[in-house]
């Protein structure tokens, strides 16, 4: 069931939150009209169970009424003139019910919550959301015996440049206090996370009261308290001795001679401050009230002007540490709105792509990443608005303004306000290095693989011819058998040897020396069992080259051609000339005078799993390609004037 509604028709704000206030406790809703006017309409279109008219703020009140009872008939209807001597809201009220008992008791029951309202010896309620234009231009003040106007005055000239809550304290409590009207004062800060009341100390030493303690919110023990916090009007009482306990420092009021108490809210809009506390010997008046009430409006402004001041001051600076941190900051950052165009980029991002910051803001997302990564990072920003988190890391290539493509890893972060996307967050990170080191973990892995792979697959052949020649020599004792077995072993140890030399090291060129060709050339054609071919060194080079790895090149090609290429003759070493004709040399060359290479095996020569001869090393051919690009060069397989195997070898030296 519905709760009855009661339309409140006054035009003074402060009149409406009495009434408002006086129904507290009464099971009703309130509604507001401020002119008759909108009384009637509400009236012709709503459900209304009673009505309180202000007479002093209704210019027609018998035509209000007349329109009550012609579109409620029944209905009950008070009408107040204004305050009277007695002090009370209401000096008369005519009172119109239907016979039901619902209408009656919801009479009764307005009457007796306003009568309650009156006989607390409250002159007045005022809203602390009261018409402020009214207080800037003194209308209030105007108004006010020439003592409080001075007050309020005083009050507000000492306001102007306050500059603290404190200062705000300081003022009220030594102006409040100044003259004859009040006996203390002391204001108190809302805390609303502890729900209690705080009392400010600007100077302790000079207070004549001691305020270390503060008053709790919620437990009912504070009802006066409570109430200016729920409602945020200003409240008074008079008291006595047992009542003492139910207003904040009443006892120690009570002993100084304090009989009332008046407690004003210190806010601005939804958000509350706190509020002024004052003691008087005598009842408070109304005209009292009225100056506790304007110095509080005005103690309100202050302090929200404190409060905004110092928001602003904080984001300021806040803004501050996050332009100098995203200004610094090494790696590329950037805002993009909600439609990708970018709208804040950093000093690293102008210098990583190029472009400068003029060139960058406005612009699409698409001028630095390519618009498949685009969609990509679209498609990240929609599933982060979908779910609990808000940021997510992505590899994002950058392209710069030269055209060069840089790697990235972008930490993408979406903006939010009160759920609307309003656009994304990018940290760039260039991954270059880590790229080339995944880069050369993988083909290092790749290569042990291929080592695996060659060493099970070509250690097994000479394996078991060894082992079947061997079998052979138990029986026969034939010398042949044996050579025979020797020459599987020493192709076993050389695949080993080569093996292990790169397993060890790990890099086909480490230390790098200047190597003369026709040295290092003859060297190597030692370690090679030549038979009857001979080594012709055309002319020479210096090297920039690590001289093992070189070593094992050399020997890798001499054994090819004398193993594959059935080469009896010469193996030929010697220089590339540069095309420029200037005399440099840009390489050099090794060449046979045998079979040659097959046609069909040149583009897969250099794979280790390919050979020219069933009985073939594999790796040999693999390994003269690893160490010439462990040195930056280049090797290309092609056939030699003779018909023979010829590879050339780049330099750019």
């Amino acid at each position: 069931m519905s709760r009855p509604r009661v339309l409140c028709v006054s035009g003074d704000r402060s009149t409406r939150a009495s009434i408002t206030l006086s129904l507290t406790d009464t099971q009703v809703d309130i509604v507001i009209a401020q002119q008759a006017t909108a009384a009637i309409h509400r009236l012709e279109r709503e459900a209304i169970d009673a009505v309180v008219i202000d007479a002093s703020t209704v210019a027609d009140v018998p035509t209000l009424v007349r329109t009550v009872e012609s579109e409620a008939p029944g209905t009950p209807t008070f009408v107040s003139w204004g305050t009277g001597d007695d002090g009370s809201v209401l000096s008369e009220v005519a009172v119109r019910a239907d016979e039901t008992a619902t209408g009656a008791q919801l009479a009764d029951a307005i009457i007796d919550s306003l009568q309650d309202e009156t006989s607390t010896g409250l002159p007045s309620t005022v809203d602390s959301n009261a018409d402020d234009s009214a207080l800037e231009t003194g209308t209030a003040v105007r108004d006010l015996p020439a003592a409080l106007a001075d007050l309020v005055s005083t009050v507000r000239c000492r306001l102007v440049d306050a500059t603290s809550p404190l200062a705000v304290e300081r003022v009220l409590r030594e102006e409040l206090t100044s003259g004859d009207q009040f006996t203390f004062a002391w204001v108190g800060e809302y805390d609303p996370g502890e729900r209690e009341i705080v009392p400010w100390l600007s100077d302790p030493g000079a207070m004549a009261w001691s305020l270390q303690r503060t008053f709790g919110i919620g437990d009912g023990e504070y009802p006066l308290l409570e109430r200016v916090i729920r409602t945020k009007a200003i409240q008074c009482r008079r008291y006595d001795e047992d009542e003492s306990d139910t207003v904040p420092f009443g006892d120690h009021a009570f002993e100084r001679g304090a009989r009332s108490v008046a407690i004003a809210p210190l806010g601005a809009g939804d958000e509350l401050y706190g509020v002024v506390v004052i003691y008087a010997t005598d009842p408070i008046s109304t005209r009292e009230l009225d100056a506790i009430q304007a110095t509080a409006a005005t103690a309100s402004h202050v302090l929200e002007t404190i409060a905004v001041r110092g928001r602003l001051d904080q984001r300021e600076r806040a803004l501050h540490r996050y332009e100098r941190l995203v200004e610094t900051a090494g790696d590329g950052m950037y805002v993009l709105d909600d439609a990708g165009h970018f709208t804040t980029v950093n000093d690293a991002l102008v210098e990583i792509t190029g472009y400068s910051r003029e060139g960058l803001l406005g612009e699409h997302a698409s001028i630095l990443f390519h618009p498949d990564d685009v969609s990509a990072s679209s498609a990240l920003i929609r599933s982060l608005l979908k779910s609990e988190k808000h940021t997510e890391t992505i590899e994002l290539p950058l392209e710069t303004k030269a055209g060069e493509t840089i790697p990235c890893e972008a930490q993408i972060a979406v903006l939010l306000s009160d759920g609307t996307f309003l656009g994304s967050v990018g940290v760039l990170r260039d991954i270059t290095e880590r790229k080339r080191s995944e880069r050369k973990l993988r083909e290092r892995n790749e290569r042990l693989d291929t080592f695996a792979r060659i060493v099970s697959h070509d250690l097994r052949n000479p394996l078991g011819v060894a082992q079947g020649y061997l079998e052979l020599f138990e029986e026969s004792r034939d010398p042949e058998h044996a050579d025979k077995t020797r020459e599987g072993l020493d192709r076993m140890e050389a695949i080993i040897e080569d093996v292990l030399a790169i397993a060890r090291e790990g890099e086909w060129a480490a230390d790098t020396v200047h190597i003369d060709l026709e040295s290092i050339a003859r060297e190597a054609w030692d370690h090679v069992s030549t038979a009857d071919a001979t080594l012709s060194v055309t002319d020479t080079m210096t090297l920039d080259a690590d001289r093992s790895r070189l070593l094992r090149l050399l020997e890798n090609c001499f054994r090819n051609s004398l193993e594959h290429g059935d080469t009896t003759g010469t193996v030929r070493v010697g220089t590339l000339e540069s095309a420029e004709q200037d005399g440099r040399k840009r390489g050099f060359f090794i060449e046979d005078d045998g079979d040659g290479l097959p046609a069909e095996l040149r583009e897969e020569l250099f794979d280790p799993s390919v050979s020219s001869s069933s009985e073939g090393l594999g790796i040999g051919l693999w390994i003269v390609r690893e160490v010439a690009t462990g040195h930056g060069w280049s090797v290309v397989a092609t056939e030699s004037e003779s018909g023979g195997a010829r590879f050339e070898f780049e330099t750019g030296v």
